[in-house]
């Protein structure tokens, strides 16, 4: 059984974020269905958080996130690349607090700092909404999610198996 770790990020501080390239960043749009899929299945495949999921089930996943009342899309963000998502952030509300859902960067666009860009400027778009902190999940063992997220500024405070 797959255990899930529980994060909570304050909010109330701005992230530094490395600014040495120029890859635009935009709200994630209903339009970016397919896109969003594909991102999600190249993200996690071959991690600790693949499951064998097919494009088919990450089409479901993304369509219902999009589809969901609870769906923050002017939060949630993408990073272009020629054209081409290459990492993203999606975030809804739970509990009426905002829940950071999937973090998302395509192999070859990985360790250049798109994930805690789309993350902070998630983050600080969620501050200025008045939100104080968002929760998350991390699948344990997922190295690169802890230390993504510890980089700005979340602390564990329990788990839940999945």
């Amino acid at each position: 059984m797959t255990r899930k770790l529980r994060y909570r990020v304050a909010l109330s501080h701005r992230v530094p974020v490395d600014a040495s390239h120029d890859l635009p960043v935009r709200p994630v749009s209903v339009d970016d269905l397919d896109a969003l899929a594909r991102l999600m299945l190249d993200a996690y495949f071959g991690t600790i958080d693949y499951d064998g999921e097919t494009l088919d089930e990450a089409l479901e996943e993304v369509r219902a996130f999009l589809d969901s009342q609870s769906s923050l899309l002017d939060r949630s963000f993408v990073v272009v690349d020629h054209g081409r998502i290459v990492s993203g952030v999606l975030v809804s509300r739970v509990e009426g607090k905002p829940f950071i859902g999937y973090v998302m960067t395509v192999p070859s666009h990985k360790n250049q700092g798109l994930a805690r860009m789309v993350t902070s400027v998630a983050m600080d778009c969620l501050a200025e909404d008045g939100y104080t902190e968002a929760d998350l999940y991390i699948t344990e063992g997922n190295i690169a999610s802890e230390a993504l997220f510890r980089s700005v500024g979340a602390v564990r405070f329990g788990d839940e198996s999945a």
